[in-house]
Order: structure tokens, then C-alpha cells, then sequence
């Protein structure tokens, strides 16, 4: 074994969904090991995004925020070109981009599925398109998926159930994708988080979007004891965690590098379980 296996250095990555949350730490880690990094996000307007472009800048690396609509071929292409006249190729792509909503899969419309299935599974699918072409080109890559154990073992959070599905779809196609780009050199593997620390919890955004659906509880006072201290909670309730806690974004980041480097040459439609144990 050698330590060098495991960097990055000279290494270009895409990074969607890297705004903040795990995203944010995956594109922060997998600079750190000495990639130059491209983050997108659907939201920009925070300025969030460039944030992180800027924080990967001054550790010495080359990086864009680009805004990108994932479920859009349109933007998908635009994005992967941009990549492509910036950094010269795409070694590492990383999809991490998600949305949730609270509904029950018995309580979902049409608009509902699409909202969700469009970013998180179809999204997935049109970055694949349009990235394969490069690395079989170039003989080599990384594409590394976010799937969960939602996608493993059905969700008991009943308001979880399409996106456990769809989850289960990521865990899929990176299986296909590994036979359809083995013989290329390019390996297609997932993470599948349990529980992970945020620093805001996604579903604000929709709501933030969506007004009008904001759940009646939504607006009350928040519920004591805090979300976070629930979360906490979960990891040593009645499905808890072998290591009782839950997963930081660097231990998360540690998953992705070692997936995106040299030291998991070998490792291609894998679903590496980052879980605590839960799946044990």
C-alpha cells in the first residue's frame, strides 16, 4: 500500500449539490486530498455556493460555482461543457444533489413524484449521460453516487417512501453504470450515509420555494427538544447505531476520496454503507 494511492492531486471533480450539508463536505475533502473542484448547486442565491468555491480557492485549488438545475438536460450539458473548457477534463464526478418533501407515498400527487424523482433520481441519470463520454474518452474516472440506506432497507419514516425509492434507483444504476463503464477504465461506485450531521436541513428550501405547503406544525414554535438533539436521539433509540452517533461530513469526505483515488482502483459498483453500523 502506498499513501500516495490516495490523493488527489492534478485530479478534476464536479460536485453537485455542493452548496452546503454533506455536499459541502465532500467538496471541501476531496480538495483537501489536491483536487481543483467545480461546485453546483440549484441555489446560488445566498451565496452560499461561491462560499465554498472560495474556501477551496484559498487551500490552492482551482474551483467554479456554477448554478445548475440537474434535471434540466439543457444545464446538465452546459455545466459538463464549462467543466470541460475550465479544467482542460473530469476525472471525479460526485452527485450528491437532493430533494425531499414530508408526503406519504399514499398522500403524493403526480407534481410531488416528479418534483422529487426529476433532481434525485433523473438528475443522477443526465449527469452520468453526459459525463461517460469524457472519461471513456480519457480512459479513466471516478463517479461516485449518494444513495442511502433508505435505498437499502425500506424507510419506517413514512414520509421518506419516495425518496426511498428513488434512492434504491441510485443504488441501481450505479451497478449498471459500472458494467457499462468497466471496460473503460471508469468506475461507477455509491456512499449510503444512515445519519449525518447538517447545518441545515434541506427540506427548508422547499418550503422556503412553496410557501403555501408549509405543514400547519411548521409554523409553530419549534418543538422542544431540538431537531438536532432528536437526531441525536435516533442514533441510540430502538433502530440505533452500533456506534451511537452520527456520521461528521469529513468522516463522509474520508468515504468519497477514498473512492475518487487511486486507493479503490479495484472497487467499481460498490455501495459502500457509511452508516454507523445500521445495516449490520
Amino acid at each position: 500500500m502506498s499513501l500516495a494511492d490516495f490523493s488527489l492531486n492534478g485530479k478534476k471533480a464536479i460536485v453537485v449539490g455542493g452548496r452546503r450539508n454533506m455536499g459541502k463536505g465532500f467538496a471541501l475533502g476531496l480538495a483537501e486530498a489536491g483536487a481543483d473542484v467545480i461546485v453546483t448547486d440549484v441555489n446560488n442565491h445566498d451565496g452560499q455556493l461561491q462560499a465554498v468555491a472560495d474556501e477551496i480557492t484559498a487551500m490552492g485549488r482551482q474551483s467554479l460555482a456554477i448554478k445548475t438545475d440537474i434535471s434540466q438536460k439543457s444545464e446538465v450539458d452546459a455545466l459538463v461543457a464549462q467543466a470541460k473548457e475550465a479544467f482542460g477534463g473530469i476525472d471525479i464526478l460526485m452527485n450528491v444533489a437532493v430533494r425531499y418533501h414530508r408526503k406519504s407515498l399514499l398522500e403524493l400527487d403526480d407534481t410531488d413524484w416528479d418534483e422529487l424523482t426529476n433532481v434525485n433520481l433523473k438528475g443522477y441519470w443526465l449527469m452520468h449521460q453526459a459525463v461517460a463520454p469524457f472519461m471513456q474518452a480519457q480512459g479513466s474516472g471516478s463517479i461516485i453516487n449518494l444513495t442511502s440506506r433508505g435505498g437499502l432497507k425500506a424507510h419506517a419514516d413514512k414520509g421518506m417512501g419516495n425518496y426511498a425509492i428513488v434512492k434504491a434507483g441510485v443504488a441501481m444504476m450505479t451497478r449498471q453504470y459500472s458494467r457499462y463503464l468497466g471496460p473503460y477504465n471508469v468506475r461507477v461506485n455509491a456512499i449510503a450515509p444512515s445519519l449525518v450531521e447538517w447545518e441545515q436541513h434541506p427540506a427548508g428550501d422547499f418550503y422556503r420555494e412553496n410557501p403555501d405547503r408549509v405543514p400547519p406544525q411548521a409554523k409553530a414554535p419549534p418543538p422542544e427538544p431540538s431537531v438536532q438533539e432528536k437526531f441525536e436521539a435516533w442514533s441510540t433509540g430502538p433502530e440505533s447505531l452500533p456506534l451511537g452517533r452520527v456520521a461528521t461530513f469529513e468522516e463522509m469526505a474520508n468515504a468519497a476520496v477514498f473512492l475518487a483515488s487511486d486507493a479503490s482502483s479495484y472497487v467499481t459498483g460498490s455501495i459502500l454503507c457509511v452508516d454507523g453500523g445500521y445495516m449490520a
